[in-house]
């Protein structure tokens, strides 16, 4: 699967979790067709297929998907890991048939860029399941219908589905040309665990952990587990006979854990059926906690930077050296004056930042847990991110501006006009509330990543986003000689601003050709066309909808808005409509009939 990720989204796999759970549910109203054809190759053929050539009343046989991708493609297990989506089927038997529980052949585990770990099958693969046939079967042959959904991935992935159908005679069963297919996959289909292993569950803090007895005494073991639907773990880390998963997330404890004991390697290894449960909670030390510390410091260091880079943007920039030229006339020649009112500043830009990471915690426990991975290989997703990107490059450019009304600030501006250090702390609060319009891009990504955190790991996110973008206060308070150091307000500043939006444009350009390779032409017409629409919404903002803008002004802007989203959504509908004629297909029975 493996896309690649530009920096603005590199952050984590799960960066952009927030904005997928308000994109994914709108996106749903789309409904886009799936494309599974690219330069002439059909990327999956799907097959229903059976291991017998007729039906005996009374009798069982196998019955099967098999799928075949074209050469450097995957599909996926029934938990694809941190990327993709599980293939489903759904059995339409005639009554009186009865499914047995469908067969997963044992995955590949893969490694791909981002640190990401998938399951999946490359090239080939069948899944199959015992069919009970019933005792009387009705005259002529007996229709066998299934429908399946798959995600097929390379360096892109396309959404897939195809609606299967196998017709049998009733009569002695015999083996169909299929049946060495079954064959071959059964064996490497996981088989009940023997007796002679156990497979037991511990939870220790924020890890489970799966130990094995019994078996090899060397091993290799590993363990490929199928979470609740709700739960998410980390990689595995195999010590001996135990194998420790990291828990991401908050949610009800996991009892038990099924999944796939596999042993040994290459043609020596064997997959299990296993169920890991038992085992009392281990409450482990805080210390232990199952957090890889070299990517702990790698977020801290972007959110910190990240709140480093928004003093730079004209709305922040300019203040830097007027507050604290503020704080040397107040303080007079009392030092440590000045150094409690730089902190007291500090303070109330940082309480803002806290409070917004309450907000993205109550959101995190109200709303839904969603594995991340997959989004980007939907075209629904990948459509709204790309009018996002667009929308915040425009503001970048200067096509329009987010501003914060005078009724939100007002009362916030006038607890900021007072001295000492109350005065101080909220000119903090006022200057980071003023701050937010400039920063939103990058305040949007730090706040998505942190959504999918554990609410601890949040608020410390949002703590190190305020600590950066509060810490030239703090090193120029303390020592106010270096504000000649400063860069001087000026149009450089312009554009600067400009440079992120070019940045964004660039990530723009990412997503159209993600959005080429999940619909082709059509697709990046139809998503060139929603920019178009964006740009003209925003320029009517950025024009008539302004903080200074009469009354009568900001409602003609609101009528021009809501006449561009009319005749766009009257475009799109004739556009799609359906054509009336009826097509059949060709033969030349049909033709002769029809002459």
């Amino acid at each position: 699967m493996g896309v690649f990720e530009p920096p603005v989204f590199a952050m984590h796999r799960r960066v952009l979790l927030s904005v997928c759970l308000c994109l994914w549910f709108s996106g749903a109203l789309l409904n886009p067709a799936t494309a599974q054809v690219q330069d002439g190759r059909e990327l999956v053929k799907a097959t229903l297929v059976a291991d017998c050539t007729s039906l005996k009343p009374g009798a069982t046989f196998h019955l099967g998907v098999l799928y075949q991708m074209v050469p450097g493609w995957h599909i996926y297990w029934k938990y694809s890991g941190d990327a993709g989506i599980p293939t489903k089927i759904e059995w339409q038997l005639p009554a009186g048939f009865q499914a047995g529980d469908l067969r997963w052949p044992q995955p590949a585990r893969e490694k791909e860029p981002g640190d990401l770990q998938v399951f999946s099958y490359p090239s080939e693969v069948l899944l199959w399941t015992e069919v009970k046939v019933p005792a009387q079967l009705p005259d002529g042959p007996v229709q066998l219908k299934a429908h399946s959904e798959w995600l097929v991935c390379e360096r892109s992935c396309v959404p897939g589905k195809a609606d299967l159908a196998l017709n049998l005679p009733s009569g002695e069963a015999g083996p169909s040309a299929a049946a060495a297919t079954f064959n071959r996959y059964a064996e490497r289909t996981p088989a009940p665990l023997p007796a002679d292993l156990k497979v037991g569950l511990i939870r220790e803090g924020k890890q489970l952990r799966v130990h094995v007895e019994g078996g090899p005494e060397n091993g290799p073991w590993d363990f490929y587990p199928v979470p609740p639907g709700d739960a998410e773990l980390g990689h595995g880390v195999t010590t001996g006979r135990d194998i420790a998963f990291p828990v991401v997330g908050e949610g009800q404890p996991i009892q038990k854990l099924p999944g796939l004991l596999v042993l040994g390697t290459g043609q020596d290894q064997r997959a299990y059926e296993a169920l890991a449960e038992g085992g009392g909670a281990e409450q482990a030390p805080a210390s232990q906690a199952q957090t890889n510390p070299g990517g702990l410091l790698q977020v801290l260091a972007f959110a910190f930077l990240g709140g480093l880079i928004l003093n730079v943007m004209p709305c922040v920039l300019p203040v830097i050296s007027l507050k604290v030229f503020g704080f040397v006339s107040e303080a007079g020649q009392e030092p440590r004056k000045l150094m409690r009112l730089a902190l007291t500043y500090v303070a109330g830009m940082l309480a803002c930042f806290l409070a917004l990471a309450a907000i993205v915690c109550t959101l995190r426990i109200a709303g839904t847990r969603v594995g991340w991975g997959f989004q980007f290989q939907d075209y629904r997703f990948v459509f709204g991110v790309a009018l996002v990107v667009f929308a915040f490059a425009l503001n970048l450019f200067g096509v329009f501006e987010l501003s914060v009304s005078a009724q939100a600030t007002g009362g916030l501006a006038r607890l900021a006009n007072g001295h000492g250090y109350g005065g101080a702390f909220f000119q903090g609060v006022f200057a980071t509330v003023l701050a937010t319009p400039c920063t939103a891009p990058f305040l949007g990504t730090a706040s998505a990543f942190a959504f999918a955190q554990a609410p601890a790991f949040t608020v410390l996110v949002f703590f190190v986003i305020g600590l950066g973008m509060s810490s030239p206060y703090l090193l120029l308070a303390f020592n106010p000689r270096w504000l000649r150091f400063l860069p001087k307000p000026g149009a450089w500043m312009v554009r600067v601003k400009q440079l992120f939006g070019f940045l964004l444009a660039g990530t723009l350009l990412w997503l159209l050709w993600i959005i080429g390779q999940l619909r082709g032409v059509p697709g990046t017409v139809e998503l060139g066309a929603a920019l178009l629409v964006v740009a003209v919404l925003a320029w009517i903002k950025g024009s008539f909808w302004t903080p200074y803008a009469s009354g009568q002004a900001k409602a003609w802007a609101i009528a021009g808005m809501a006449i561009t989203l009319a005749l766009a959504g009257l475009t799109y509908r004739l556009v799609t409509t359906p054509s009336q004629v009826t097509w059949h297909e060709f033969s030349a029975q049909n033709l002769n009939s029809a002459l």
